[in-house]
């Protein structure tokens, strides 16, 4: 007989925690579009009690998915399903993907948990119709498209929060569901996503191979936009690795990519890709390769160019500007005084966006401005310490 510790101690226990990878129950050479909706129903934490705790992986264990999406062929949902008496109409895919618009364009400003909590709910919806519904080929495909980026969606709002478990456990359904669909375009994102992941993991070495991955998988010209987000997420995994004439490369690819004719094939993903947007990205590729100097002109012009919403870019780029800053002055080029100015300006956006990686690189500028010990660093120090009491309502 089993006896339970709530048994023993009543109201005095605390769930098991179980770890697992973040490909726990997946295989890289397996894909089919049957496995990937049973998975996506499993995924749903939604009021199920839940102890499911995921960790991330790296290496081979990781890039074997990226390697069998790029030269391998995964099965893509060939037929229609019965799976209940209720009928999936086209309208309610229609209103699925308009969601997504919406969804993305919150996360831009504000992101968080509720976002994801809402996320999380439309996945479990999907998850839900694709298994009890009757659908077309054609609507499986759509629907399974919006599962992918339900997915990436959940996938980046837990690594923007510093969930790397989930949040690569999130990205590797939606990848699936995106091979099941057919989507290629959308699987290219998802791993740009994963490579950007472990470049802010300080695995760049899996960053490169991964981007590699895509180069090599993707079948046909991506529309211009889409292009960009590659190109530029190539040069970040470049840059973490050192290869600065790599880096060079890729941003002009984005540049000029960006600069081609807008094409109406174009996924609804790729809205956020800007000149400003890769003008920021440029100079934090140029910050990792220790080009301090261009790192700061190039960000300086970002900040200019954004638009008024994109709150956390604001942030990520106000501080990297202020790390040039604070690194560059101890070659005597920079001014700690400008950094603490820069500091100042988005510490007020900082619990706004919810971010972990803000938070992280807010910490990570206070402690390399820490040593100089001037007015202007103290003032701004007791300002952070101030933001991050808790506040009484």
């Amino acid at each position: 007989m089993t006896i339970a510790v709530d048994q023993l101690w009543p109201k005095h226990s605390t769930p098991t925690v179980v770890w697992q990878p973040a490909v726990a129950d997946m295989e890289a050479e397996r894909w089919a579009p049957e496995a990937t909706i049973a998975l996506l129903t499993r995924s749903s934490r939604i009021g199920d009690g839940s102890s499911r705790t995921y960790f991330a992986v790296s290496g081979i264990e990781l890039n074997a998915f990226a390697q069998s999406w790029a030269f391998g062929n995964q099965p893509i949902l060939a037929k229609a399903t019965s799976g209940g008496t209720m009928l999936l109409a086209s309208e309610y895919v229609d209103y699925l993907e308009a969601d997504l618009t919406h969804l993305r364009r919150l996360d831009d400003g504000y992101g968080g948990r509720i976002l994801m909590r809402t996320v999380e709910i439309r996945l479990a919806q999907i998850a839900e119709i694709l298994r009890d519904c009757t659908y077309t080929t054609d609507r499986a495909r759509r629907l399974l498209s919006v599962a992918g980026q339900m997915a990436q969606m959940a996938g980046w709002i837990a690594f923007d929060h510093g969930e790397h478990g989930l949040a690569q456990r999130m990205y590797l359904l939606g990848l699936r569901a995106a091979a099941a669909a057919g989507n290629r375009m959308l699987g290219a994102l998802i791993l740009s996503c994963i490579a950007l992941q472990q470049s802010w993991r300080g695995r760049g070495q899996d960053a490169a191979a991964i981007m590699r991955a895509v180069e090599h998988g993707l079948r046909q010209p991506l529309p211009p936009r889409a292009q960009a987000v590659m190109a530029i997420r190539r040069a970040r995994a470049f840059a973490d690795v050192g290869r600065a004439v790599d880096t060079a490369a890729a941003l002009d690819d984005a540049r000029a990519a960006l600069e081609a004719v807008p094409h109406e094939a174009e996924p609804q993903w790729s809205y956020w890709i800007t000149p400003a947007i890769i003008t920021g990205e440029a100079g934090r590729c140029h910050l990792r390769l220790g080009d301090l100097r261009q790192a700061e002109i190039l960000l300086s012009d970002s900040l200019t160019g954004l638009s008024a919403d994109s709150t956390r870019d604001q942030v990520l780029y106000g501080l990297s500007r202020a790390l040039a800053q604070v690194r560059n002055h101890r070659d005597g080029n920079g001014d700690v005084a400008m950094a603490c100015h820069l500091v100042d300006q988005v510490l007020p956006l900082v619990p706004k966006v919810g971010s972990a990686r803000c938070q992280d690189l807010l910490q990570t500028v206070l402690a390399e401005l820490r040593p100089h010990r001037t007015a202007a660093v103290r003032e701004l120090l007791d300002k952070s310490a101030a933001l991050s009491q808790p506040q009484v309502c």
